[in-house]
């Protein structure tokens, strides 16, 4: 079970502080890199604005994946979250603060049936790794968050009574879990990731990548 930070109505407040905040921060330098998994489509918020309209979930909504005791592990988990197809040495530095310009912002539909089911592919889910390089100009080019793109879920399920959910997305690089609790207002709980590949160097990583916390509205249920 997932304790809940804060009362549902502060924790709206609070997220759409934390989200309100622009994803830049100061260039520490480095290379343009090519980064990303899976192409970003249309109808994804850039830079942590949220795409709900008048509260309701008509597209993917923003959320934060974080730290809640923003501690200097969360950069080192992102980093070996990303071995899987670039080397971290081409990140920055990364804040758990969920207040802060660099962290990570999630987008995410998921979709159960009346049997509590996952929908696979009307579940999806987008993570954008702002590190202190991105949006920084290097050499007349912007360097862009590092994006990971899930456009379809691999199992996934809800339990309606305990209000517990669980979604695994895959792809070949690894898998990535989202296991938590909801009410009515915000859903959240822990992130988990295991690697299948690693660039050169390093071996393919595990373990826990952070705190999540989206509205509740992303999850979708018949």
């Amino acid at each position: 079970m997932i304790n809940s930070f804060f009362k549902n109505k502060m924790l709206g407040v609070l997220l759409l502080a934390a989200l309100s905040l622009s994803a830049c921060a100061k260039k520490d330098g480095s290379a343009v890199r090519v980064a990303g998994r899976g192409a970003a489509t249309g109808g994804v918020s850039q830079g942590g604005t949220t795409t709900t309209p008048n509260g309701s979930c008509n597209t993917s909504t923003a959320g934060k994946i974080f730290d809640p005791y923003a501690s200097a592990t969360f950069e080192q988990q992102v980093k070996s979250f990303v071995s899987a197809t670039l080397d971290p040495v081409n990140l920055g530095s990364i804040s758990g603060n969920i207040y802060d310009k660099t962290g990570i912002d999630l987008f995410a539909t998921f979709r159960f049936d009346s049997t509590g089911n996952i929908v696979a592919g009307s579940s999806n889910v987008t993570i954008k790794i702002f590190d202190s390089y991105a949006k920084q100009v290097y050499n007349g080019q912007v360097i862009e968050p590092y994006v990971v793109q899930f456009n379809a879920a691999s199992e996934g399920m809800i339990d309606r009574n305990t209000r517990q959910f669980q979604v695994k997305f895959r792809d070949g690089y690894g898998e990535i879990i989202f296991q938590g609790s909801y009410d009515n207002s915000i859903a959240q709980g822990t992130v988990y990731y295991q690697n299948y590949t690693a660039v050169s160097g390093y071996s393919p990583a595990s373990g826990t990548l952070g705190s999540f916390r989206l509205y509740s509205c992303s999850l979708i249920t018949q």
